[in-house]
């Protein structure tokens, strides 16, 4: 009689192979009829998982250590080539050694900044990030990787160069793959935004546990996507406009008054509202500092024709 541990591997392996409509009920079933049946299943997935993403080099020699090892206990013949998931397994008792160091973290940091832009970030392999005020992400380094998860927030990364070991950002369901260069990364709004101060950067959007190359950046591209991955711009922009956040200040180039305001309201709490559209869509352009909101709403009205009534914390624009 099989073991649950075997049928787990068997319908894990004939799912890569391709189940019809039937064996899927029938899988559903099977996960569903004991809480243990989907715990195992899903260590295995794991597992399986794992594997594939190890370098070709160490897949064929664990394989073929596994091999000789099911060899003595005579069931190598009931193993199918695709059964990846199985023969890690067997040959974990000989490489586990070296799975842990390819799957268990060398380095993790939980990073938050909260009151104020942390611009002293210096991760072990000489990495530095800047992290702006009310940023999250969480950094785990591996052997053979190293892999960020990107919560929130807004952040400036200048990537160490290391050819062994990949950088990876994962940002809702985008991936962020380089390995040396500078750029910035923003998820504010609902969207996505990609600039890039140096170097190559090359955007994946994550479509079935899989990810697919949407775009592919290089120095000056700036580009924005949406909270599904997809593109909704991509433009120019002067390094030197890029994370303007890490001096104090914030730069605007014909930035609609509504969004410049989404912008301050990084590090001000505001609540502002506007008499009409055309008044939220007000261009505006210069350089103001990140805590003098108060004064940019003072040279508001001697600049543009419109004014703003302030109470509180709520703010107002009218025509003039």
């Amino acid at each position: 009689m099989k073991s649950i541990e075997q049928i787990a591997i068997s319908w894990l392996t004939r799912e890569e192979e391709g189940l019809n409509e039937k064996e899927k009920s029938e899988l559903n079933f099977w996960l569903n009829s004991n809480e243990n049946h989907k715990k195992i299943y899903e260590e295995n997935k794991s597992i399986r998982k794992a594997f594939k993403s190890l370098p070709s080099q160490l897949k064929d020699e664990l394989a073929c250590k596994a091999k000789e090892g099911a060899k003595k206990t005579k069931i190598i013949e009931k193993i199918k080539p695709l059964a990846a998931a199985a023969i890690f397994i067997l040959a974990l008792g000989f490489g586990s050694f070296k799975y842990n160091e390819l799957v268990s973290p060398t380095y993790t940091n939980h990073l938050v900044s909260q009151n104020s832009i942390n611009k002293n970030i210096l991760l072990p392999d000489n990495t530095k990030i800047v992290l702006d005020k009310n940023s999250d992400i969480e950094v785990n380094y591996f052997k053979n990787k190293r892999e960020i998860k990107f919560n929130e927030g807004r952040a400036m990364f200048y990537v160490a160069k290391d050819k062994t070991k990949v950088f990876t950002i994962k940002v809702n369901h985008t991936q962020i793959k380089v390995l040396g260069t500078a750029f910035e990364v923003d998820k504010f709004d609902n969207k996505i935004s990609i600039k890039v101060k140096e170097g190559l950067v090359k955007i994946s959007k994550e479509n079935n546990n899989k990810y697919e190359t949407i775009a592919l950046l290089k120095k000056e591209d700036s580009l924005l996507l949406d909270e599904n991955s997809n593109i909704l711009s991509l433009n120019k922009i002067q390094t030197n406009k890029i994370a303007n956040w890490e001096e104090g200040y914030i730069l605007f180039n014909n930035t609609p008054l509504q969004e410049a305001i989404k912008q301050f309201s990084r590090y001000n709490k505001i609540e502002a509202s506007f008499e009409n559209y055309d008044i939220s869509q007000t261009a505006i352009t210069g350089k103001f500092q990140l805590n003098e909101f108060d004064s940019f709403i003072k040279a508001i009205p001697k600049i543009y024709a419109l004014k703003v009534e302030k109470k509180n914390k709520k703010i107002k624009f009218f025509e003039n």
